[in-house]
């Protein structure tokens, strides 16, 4: 087996591994996502904020509280 055919058999068993741990992060990234949405939405449904100011103080902007907006009972 030449040098060339062992190399190749490497990057061939390297693309391979690749492969399966970018499927592996990929299903992690998808983990990930859907316990972040539902936390966040648990947290804003218990909140007073509405569902936009809620999206921008989860991201760090600064907010600005209107009367309407908020998810209260107005009589």
């Amino acid at each position: 087996m030449s040098a060339i055919e062992r190399l190749a058999e490497k990057v061939a068993r390297q693309e391979e591994k690749v492969s399966r741990e970018t499927e592996k992060l990929e299903h992690y990234r998808d983990q990930l996502q859907t316990a972040m949405y539902s936390t966040f939405i648990k947290r804003q449904q218990s909140s007073q904020l509405s569902f936009h100011e809620a999206l921008e103080q989860a991201f760090g902007k600064e907010t600005t509280l209107h009367l309407n907006y908020r998810n209260e009972d107005i009589e």
